[in-house]
């Protein structure tokens, strides 16, 4: 019921481009085209453009190629190109467009020899430009974004002049003005629609009710049983991680072994993962019964969290299916992060009380994004964008460590619950990471 009315679609343009249309409750104040960023879907942006549709607005919200639905691969210039097109299927030079960081950068390109009537652009990353051909901008800044998309905005505002309106929003990170029911009202307040009629925060307090729902009933299905501790010297743990990034940096700095996976840098990421995991499989070879009842347990349990936490609740902001070409990059992907899965489960969730296996596994995933992040900014710096999607990576490890430990509990065997893992892993980073 809070959502507007929408269809579905391809806009049969060159490369071919996926949308969702949002249609106004009455006659439309605007045509406004929704551009998301890198590793992003039209999905992740689905939340502000009802809030447009809300106010008023005649909402298009694509994917780029090799995000969402694509069926085509990234490059930035094709990205270009359909941003192009897109907008001359749908109105042309009077539709306003709203960007968010690798579609707010691929926008600005544009601009230099294209001329827009309206520009929102949030978070935009470093362009190289002499001129913007808009009447309107308005650039987003928020606090604790990468400091040199924080610079760049001052930079915009010099090269536009009185055109463009700079927000410095506080308390805010790189996506906050996506979600943040007062930065998406007052963004519709800009433009001119009807911020009070945005449904925002109702569509945030829905989307959290059905996940913390499916999070229950999960916990339900799988009653826990009593742990077996078991003994692990701390130290030593600690140090086979250091040592295992170490080699798959050093390891990565010559060949990237994933690189045929084609994702656009995460294949060094994929990559880094599995040669961890190898190196630590390899320092230390625990032996492994393998029970196929309690794996079929475990891959239902991931097979629950990704259509009922995945695709009922998490879809509504995130792209979570396996379309053209994601299909056999999921297999890979989770065989990649089933060594690395195993040990995690063999050693650390061994170590009692449980409140210190608790902080092993958070000091070992900060250990893993402290190596990944010396590796793209100083080794492979090609690979530097990692920066921007490592905290939500090393989020999504924690979360995920958590709802292994529910599996785990109830089979109370390691490398089911290491399967859990890798097949949920797999899946995920399959269904948002970039195909080239």
């Amino acid at each position: 019921m809070l959502e507007p009315r929408r269809d579905t679609g391809i806009f049969q343009i060159n490369p071919p481009t996926p949308y969702i249309h949002y249609l106004p409750s009455s006659a439309p104040r605007g045509r406004v085209l929704v551009i998301h960023g890198l590793d992003a879907s039209k999905e992740f942006m689905r939340i502000i453009s009802a809030a447009l549709a809300d106010g008023g607005f005649d909402v298009y919200d694509i994917d780029l190629p090799g995000h969402g639905d694509s069926p085509a691969g990234f490059e930035a210039q094709l990205a270009q190109q359909a941003i192009r097109n897109a907008m001359n299927e749908i109105g042309g030079r009077d539709v306003i467009v709203l960007a968010h960081s690798l579609g707010a950068g691929l926008l600005l390109d544009l601009t230099a020899e294209q001329h827009f009537s309206t520009l929102v652009l949030l978070s935009p990353p470093p362009t190289p430009l002499a001129r913007i051909l808009a009447n309107r901008i308005l650039v987003v800044s928020p606090s604790f974004d990468v400091p040199r998309i924080k610079a760049f905005a001052p930079i915009l505002a010099d090269i536009s002049e009185e055109r463009l309106e700079l927000w410095r929003i506080t308390w805010a990170a790189h996506s906050s003005a996506l979600f943040n029911p007062a930065y998406v009202r007052r963004i519709v307040e800009w433009l001119g629609g009807d911020g009070r009629s945005t449904r925002t925060r109702a569509r945030l307090v829905w989307i959290s009710a059905m996940l913390i729902s499916g999070v229950v009933l999960g916990i339900t299905l799988m009653p826990a049983r009593d742990l077996k501790h078991g003994n692990a010297h701390i130290p030593t743990v600690l140090v086979r991680y250091v040592a295992s990034c170490g080699m798959a940096l050093f390891i990565l700095t010559i060949v990237i072994p994933l690189a045929w996976l084609r994702l656009f840098r995460t294949d060094y990421l994929v990559s880094f993962l599995f040669l961890t995991g190898l190196a630590l499989w390899f320092q230390k070879r625990t032996p492994l019964r393998i029970n196929s009842v309690t794996i079929l347990k475990a891959a239902g349990a991931a097979i629950f969290v990704i259509i009922v936490l995945g695709v009922f609740a998490g879809s509504h902001m995130l792209h979570m299916a396996l379309s053209n070409g994601r299909w056999w990059r999921f297999p890979v992907i989770a065989l990649a992060g089933l060594p690395l899965f195993i040990v995690d489960e063999s050693t650390i969730r061994r170590i009692y009380p449980r409140w210190k296996s608790i902080v092993v596994a958070i000091v070992t995933r900060a250990l893993l994004w402290a190596f990944l992040m010396t590796g793209v900014l100083l080794l492979n710096r090609s690979d530097a964008f990692l920066v921007l999607i490592a905290p939500l990576l090393v989020l999504f490890w924690i979360l995920l460590w958590f709802a292994s430990g529910v599996v785990h509990r109830h089979t109370q065997d390691p490398l089911a619950t290491a399967v859990f893992a890798a097949i949920v892993q797999g899946w995920a980073f399959a269904a948002w990471f970039v195909t080239i």
